[in-house]
């Protein structure tokens, strides 16, 4: 997925949360099931978020689970709320979390097929998972009256963590060129989307 594809929002941000276990570096896989994508620099991340005190050291094939994990959440947050969604830029935000996080998860699907990468779980994608599991909950049973700015609310605590993960976590450890480049171009599309939700924010009354 290309940059240019990736207008202001993001789909990513979505579970990444406290991460405070340590965990031994796993044996790399050598399969993978298709996974996500996307970004290079931009606002900085969120100090103390996502896990950074864990001393769990990830293969490339966790590092790619865990990229898919973040942009499979943030489609389907989006979905679970559009159709209660009021405010027309929120709808627009949630609209571009599905398009741009869907075509993502393609384009880590075919790194992981190159690669030969196979699932490949750690602690920091069953964090993001419990995460995910709960702010959905949370937005599927959301009065319609609030539910557009608890998903935003949700967007920007996601999209700060997903950075704090992607500076803290997944540059440090990926190793092949092709996994280094999906971060590369993740990280900025999602400090957009941060902004982008953080302006959304400030207008809804």
């Amino acid at each position: 997925m290309k940059t240019s594809n990736i207008g202001s929002i993001l789909l990513l941000a979505g579970p990444l949360a406290l991460l405070a276990c340590s965990h031994d570096e796993k044996p790399s896989a050598t399969g993978y099931e298709p996974a996500m994508t996307p970004a290079a620099h931009g606002a900085p991340s969120a100090p103390g978020a996502l896990g950074s005190e864990s001393s769990e050291r990830l293969d490339d094939a966790q590092v790619v689970t865990v990229l898919r994990a973040v942009n499979v959440a943030e489609v389907d947050q989006a979905r679970t709320v559009s159709a209660k969604l009021q405010d027309p830029s929120v709808k627009k935000f949630a609209e571009m979390m599905i398009a741009q996080h869907g075509q993502a998860v393609k384009d880590i699907d075919d790194v992981a097929s190159k690669l030969g990468y196979k699932h490949e779980d750690s602690q920091l994608a069953t964090e993001l998972g419990v995460k995910a599991t709960r702010m959905n909950g949370d937005l599927s049973h959301a009065e319609e009256s609030r539910v557009d700015r608890l998903y935003i609310m949700d967007q920007i605590d996601a999209h700060r963590q997903a950075l704090d993960a992607i500076d803290t976590r997944l540059v440090p450890a990926a190793r092949q060129d092709d996994v280094k480049n999906l971060l590369q171009k993740m990280r900025p599309v999602v400090a957009e989307h941060l902004q982008t939700a953080q302006e959304i924010s400030a207008s809804l009354k």
